[in-house]
């Protein structure tokens, strides 16, 4: 038998089994302490960007303010039926069209005309554009009839309070009309213009009042009727809230949604009562 043929033992070393489960069982610990730190990471981004978002959109209401004698766009406002584009031809069909002030600046921004055919259109993400990017929160995402947009506070907006009671309360009754508009420069500092909005609100989903455009008195911090669907402001960053200010600047908040919910204007007066006080 020639010798060099001799079959010789393998100098390679192969994994067995249990090294393999080894570095598996490693690599497994690796990404489960790396993923919760990458999370936070994503969910602090778009928490940055959000708040950019609405600086950006301070901006676009300091340029419309130009323009239009320094008052803010409506809250709510019914544009002509001329001016809306119905696919099946059929003009003036069906319910009113209601828009707000997402549509007016988005038209005066970017000079293109909504014209379609459906209520708050921008603020329900239909057949959204660039409406899509700019004015609905990242941390929310495209859920279509959605109501994880910015919505203005109302008893700032349309006229930087209600009228107030002889205790210096807000009256049960009294309401400010989201059809009227205020001036900014009417607006105490430290009063909100607008903030992020529940994702799970029932408005704009075709359930009782389909308004997609503000939060009223009392509503900041409404839970709704399931404990989630409420028109309220959302605290989906870290448990706050990304507010814009009447001086236009942006910052996060835990607490201003609460306070809100028991002082509507935030003049140091209680307006509503817990249970039980």
């Amino acid at each position: 038998m020639n010798p060099r043929m001799t079959a010789r033992p393998s100098s390679r070393h192969a994994f067995t089994l249990i090294e393999m489960l080894v570095v598996i069982s490693i690599i497994s610990l690796l990404i489960s302490i790396l993923m919760p730190s990458l999370s936070r990471a994503r969910a602090q981004a778009k928490a940055v960007h959000c708040v950019a978002r609405l600086k950006e959109i301070g901006t676009a209401i300091a340029a419309y303010e130009n323009v239009s004698s320094g008052r803010l766009p409506p809250a709510r406002w019914f544009p002509s039926e001329e001016s809306l584009r119905y696919e099946n031809g059929d003009q003036g069909a069906g319910e009113p069209v209601e828009y707000g002030w997402a549509e007016i600046l988005f038209a005066y921004i970017y000079r293109e005309e909504v014209q379609i055919p459906e209520s708050y259109v921008v603020q329900r993400n239909i057949q959204g554009r660039k409406w899509e990017q700019y004015f609905l929160c990242k941390e929310v995402g495209d859920t279509g009839v959605s109501g994880g947009h910015y919505r203005v506070y109302l008893p700032t907006w349309s006229a930087g309070s209600y009228a107030l009671d002889a205790e210096g309360r807000y009256g049960e009754t009294t309401q400010a009309c989201p059809l009227v508009s205020s001036n900014r420069e009417r607006i105490r500092p430290k009063m909100i213009l607008l903030g992020d909005a529940n994702d799970m609100s029932e408005r704009g989903d075709g359930l009782g009042n389909d308004d997609c455009s503000y939060i009223d008195a009392g509503e900041a911090n409404y839970a709704g009727t399931n404990g989630r669907n409420g028109n309220r402001f959302s605290d989906r960053h870290y448990g706050g809230t990304n507010f814009l200010f009447q001086d236009l600047h942006a910052k996060w908040d835990t607490q201003l949604r609460e306070e809100l919910a028991r002082d509507y204007d935030l003049n140091g007066v209680i307006d509503i009562e817990e249970e039980g006080e």
